[in-house]
């Protein structure tokens, strides 16, 4: 509740003239008021029932409670509102009493002037209260995602309090060779330390109990059960766990020995959660094999996503949802072949690499899988869960080199399968793939055309998220196109042929339009929201392009600040001086610009000649973040870049946890991707909810 919006009052009065002549009066001292009358003790808990008002007015009567009544009547509820009572009089005994009661302000009747500044007080007190209520539930939104990324990181996490462990992650887990979450809680942390090394290791504590900044990390010999003694890297900060300080450590092992080397291997390579394959392993291994295609051997990727999972988390918490998703992961890997590789692919999606399948059997065995996943009941947390998943199929053929875009393929056709309803498969169709073959283009330019002239297009919106507590809404705004048979064609590859044909321009156009058509409906509950708009290279050259879209927001009513217009760094690389002119063009009306996909060539030099406001990173490295020092010192120089020159930027396409955590401890300003939710129609993402 901010100023200026209603404030929920009850009345309890004989009268309703009286009851509305109150709240004129404190209508008329500048409240916007919903109000609620009542006339007796009786109707007045029922109401309180239904919903509990910011403040309750009451006034005296014979049939009406009076301040010892009030108080016993609030006393059963944990948070109650703040209370008015107005009095034929009010004398210092009568107010010290009402307070002793638990009334907030005891006023007379005689005294308006009293009313309106005690009801202002206590305006500003409810305000005061919700803002605090709302801080204190993105806060434990933010503890309960934090813990989450901790449990899912790679890194071995303790916390200590008083030298005892309160809680470890499982590597931490792993690594000193403990069994259990239950068997490391009070275990004094030199257990895990050379005896040589203690008092070093103690005085590393000191400087962080007492805030000492200047030294958090030290190079030191921990001892464990199956390695013996190893060296590792710890490194200490203040932390707080069920609101109690306490210190958070994290072990870096230096790996010398060949065995622990292994095992270090084995664990950046699965995922912490499931056990499985994890995402960054599991496209190394998909790069190897696309490399070495034997001949006559048939693959299929399939991609696969949990219907209603981030429902449950929601409503059961991180740590049921997490039995349940590694539940669902047995199960599919129960109907994987000894020769499929099985993912952990995103927060609750999964990849199959299938070997030896053609479609027939595939589309069988994926149809099983989703018959037996909607089917299953999960237990966890002493509740049972139902829970459906869609499907997503690509066949791999000897020529698939690509594997950017074999899991796009695949990850579209999935999210065809979900947004058609869920529970059910889709199979990406040959023809996209081959839509760039010469020997097909001219049946692409035929269905480019026919596109076109019957608008089989629609738009889906994907959240864009602050890492920096900002809740303005921003959403990117993508195609979806359909073919004559409603299969769903990849907009990349449709619009780099369309573009070909000339067609660029048109369909920019088109998406523009449209947007601004759903932007104008949605400002009118959200009026801070801002579209993110993708531009062709085409629109790039057409010098009418800005105008008009500075004559389709007037149309629509809409603030130039409300759209941000993306260039491709590609783009701009093949066409600087027109990317330049039309991003000058553009922010000269008032509209931001983007520069995306940053970074995907290698070269930066881009940077330095494109005036944008927000620099997007490109998928291929923050898919690459966690074990590439290429990729990590590419973002880096990135986020250098920005920083120096006042511009922000967005990470594309996180698809987990452990990516989100990299990019919370590198600064990353904003966010999108699967992990935070999948493309919709719907514009319903709550921004105040999440990681804002």
């Amino acid at each position: 509740m901010t100023a200026g919006e209603t404030l929920r009052l009850l009345i309890v009065e004989e009268s309703g003239s009286d009851a509305e002549s109150l709240a004129n009066e404190l209508r008329n001292a500048g409240h916007a008021l919903a109000c609620t009358h009542v006339t007796d003790a009786a109707a007045l808990d029922h109401a309180l029932e239904q919903q509990l008002p910011d403040i309750l007015v009451c006034g005296s009567g014979a049939g009406l409670p009076d301040p010892r009544q009030l108080g016993t009547l609030l006393a059963r509820y944990d948070t109650p509102p703040a209370v008015i009572a107005i009095a034929a009089s009010a004398d210092e005994d009568s107010v010290v009493s009402a307070r002793k009661d638990g009334i907030s302000e005891l006023v007379s009747y005689d005294h308006p002037e009293h009313l309106r500044l005690a009801f202002a007080r206590l305006a500003e007190h409810a305000r005061i209260r919700q803002a605090t209520i709302r801080l204190e539930k993105k806060l434990r939104d933010c503890e309960s995602r934090c813990q989450a990324l901790i449990e899912n990181s790679s890194d071995a996490i303790a916390y200590i309090h008083d030298g005892m462990h309160v809680y470890a992650n499982p590597p931490y887990l792993k690594l000193f060779a403990i069994e259990t979450a239950e068997e490391i809680e009070g275990l004094p942390v030199l257990d895990m330390i050379s005896s040589a090394e203690h008092d070093r290791f103690r005085d590393l504590l000191k400087h962080v109990i007492e805030g000492d900044d200047q030294t958090t990390s030290l190079d030191i010999e921990c001892v464990s059960p199956h390695e013996g003694r190893f060296s590792c890297t710890m490194e200490c900060s203040p932390a707080s766990m069920a609101g109690e300080p306490c210190t958070q450590i994290l072990v870096r092992v230096h790996s010398t020995n060949t065995e622990l080397e292994e095992r270090i291997k084995t664990l950046s390579q699965q995922d912490m959660l499931t056990g499985l394959v994890n995402r960054q392993h599991f496209m190394k291994m998909l790069e190897q094999r696309l490399a070495h295609f034997p001949k006559n051997r048939q693959r299929a990727l399939v991609y696969l996503t949990l219907d209603n999972f981030k429902v449950i988390r929601d409503e059961a918490g991180v740590a049921t949802s997490d039995q349940v998703l590694c539940d669902m992961a047995d199960l599919i890997a129960r109907h994987c072949g000894q020769e499929d590789t099985l993912a952990r692919f995103g927060d609750y999606s999964f990849a199959i690499l299938k070997q030896d399948t053609d479609q027939d059997a595939i589309e069988g065995s994926c149809t099983g899988l989703l018959k037996d996943i909607a089917a299953h009941l999960p237990e966890a947390g002493g509740r049972s869960f139902a829970i459906t998943a869609s499907l997503g199929i690509c066949a791999i053929g000897p020529h698939t080199k690509d594997i950017q875009k074999l899991i796009s393929y695949a990850d579209m056709a999935c999210e065809v399968a979900r947004t058609s309803g869920g529970n059910q498969l889709h199979i990406h169709s040959s023809v996209v793939s081959s839509g760039l073959d010469h020997d097909a283009q001219d049946k692409w330019d035929e269905i480019v055309s026919d596109t076109i002239a019957n608008e089989r297009f629609y738009l889906v919106y994907q959240p864009i998220v602050s890492l920096k507590g900002d809740t303005k809404p921003r959403y990117e705004v993508l195609l979806r196109i359909l073919d004559e048979k409603g299969q769903t064609i990849l907009p990349g590859q449709f619009l780099s042929i369309a573009e070909k044909a000339g067609h660029g321009s048109e369909i920019d156009r088109w998406i523009i339009n449209r947007a601004c058509s759903d932007l104008a409906q949605l400002r009118k509950r959200s009026s801070a929201a801002t579209f993110y708009i993708k531009l062709t290279a085409a629109t790039l050259a057409a010098g009418d392009m800005p105008a008009w879209i500075r004559d389709r927001l007037r149309e629509h009513e809409l603030d130039v600040s409300s759209m941000v217009f993306e260039i491709a760094e590609q783009a701009a690389t093949a066409d600087l001086r027109g990317a330049m002119t039309c991003t000058e063009a553009l922010q000269g009306m008032g509209c931001k610009v983007a520069l995306e996909h940053v970074g995907r060539t290698g070269k930066l030099q881009v940077l330095n000649h494109m005036p944008v406001d927000i620099i997007k990173i490109d998928s291929s490295l923050i898919a690459k973040l966690a074990g590439d020092k290429q990729a990590q010192d590419t973002v880096r120089a990135i986020m250098e870049h920005a920083k120096k020159n006042g511009r922000s930027c967005i990470a594309e396409n996180v698809e987990d946890s452990g990516c989100l955590a990299r990019l919370w401890q590198i600064g990353m300003h904003f966010i999108q991707g699967n992990f935070i939710q999948e493309p919709s129609r719907e514009l319903g993402y709550v921004f105040e909810s999440e990681l804002a």
